[in-house]
């Protein structure tokens, strides 16, 4: 019926290109946990913001930026790139469900400098 690719059974850092929902009250910061929901899989990561400096390096933000696209980094099953994701900051019985970012998936690997 339904089966993992070789691939998709792998465990690595993903950047994507991440950005804060424009209804979520709050801005994201680094390190905290978010539940993310790529295609078929659920799973919680602690993503790193970052922005990329003269196309050299990523230069790690504290908090992600309003209105504006940055880079994220987390740890989580791979998945090919341009693969669309939807970031939620909690989901418990008592918590209120909002959609805390989106993005797409911009590359896989198994070590990221930042």
């Amino acid at each position: 019926v339904g089966g993992l690719k070789a691939q998709e059974s792998q465990l690595g850092y993903l950047e994507s290109r991440f950005k804060l929902h424009r209804w979520h009250a709050k801005i994201l910061k680094s390190h905290d946990p978010l539940v993310f929901s790529i295609g078929w899989r659920r799973f919680q990561s602690l993503p790193v913001f970052s922005m990329k400096d003269d196309g050299l390096r990523y230069r790690m933000l504290k908090y992600t930026p309003e209105h504006m696209h940055c880079t994220a980094h987390f740890w989580g099953p791979l998945v090919s790139p341009n693969t669309p994701f939807a970031a939620v900051k909690s989901m418990g019985a008592q918590s209120k469900f909002r959609i805390a970012a989106t993005g797409t998936i911009l590359a896989q690997s198994q070590d990221v400098r930042i």
